[in-house]
């Protein structure tokens, strides 16, 4: 048995192959392509993980604020449209993932959610202009979204990086403590 004589063909690490851009062989190619597209869906998985999780917290919240009866004035359960001209802005449900009137807004999860992450037809339903009484969509100072921002009024999502209780819980613990020692301790005379 003689040994092959094409040493490209032995199994070098395939980011060499990515970054060096060679190509020996239709085979090397191949391996390269399927690596590209691996790494793709990988990532795509990650963001999609992501992009869940948030629908998720956003689904719990929405449920515990409707079953403690409280509204949500500023859609911090929901998605928020963008501002355009004068009139409101909706507050679409959390797992819409966008409050516009994409293209599949009306199916989201396989279900009919038209009047739930659809921009036109969240304000079309408003109470007041034109929807029954049985469906419409109250004001976010009454109900949990779907409902209608006030108007005048422009909202929008706060910035990631601003700072919350959640993101410097450990600082705060600290400080308070801090705070409480200097209380306690007995001025020195």
């Amino acid at each position: 048995a003689q040994r092959s004589k094409r040493p490209h063909l032995a199994s070098p690490p395939l980011i060499v192959i990515i970054v060096k851009k060679r190509t020996c062989c239709c085979n090397c190619k191949m391996v390269a392509s399927r690596l590209i597209a691996a790494l793709a869906t990988v990532l795509a998985i990650a963001d999609a993980a992501t992009v869940r999780t948030e629908v998720v917290r956003k689904l719990v919240a929405a449920k515990s604020l409707a079953a403690s009866g409280l509204p949500d004035p500023t859609c911090a359960t929901g998605v928020i449209s963008l501002k355009e001209g004068e009139g409101p802005q909706a507050c679409c449900a959390g797992y819409c993932g966008e409050c516009s009137d994409y293209p599949t807004c009306a199916t989201v999860r396989g279900q009919n959610s038209t009047f739930a992450c659809c921009k036109t037809q969240v304000l079309s339903m408003a109470c007041g202009s034109g929807a029954p009484a049985n469906v419409c969509l109250k004001s976010c100072k009454e109900s949990v979204p779907p409902c209608i921002l006030e108007t005048g009024e422009v909202f929008t999502t706060p910035a990631p990086e601003t700072r919350t209780a959640g993101t410097d819980c450990n600082e705060a613990v600290k400080e308070w403590r801090q705070k409480a020692d200097v209380a306690m301790t007995p001025p020195s005379a």
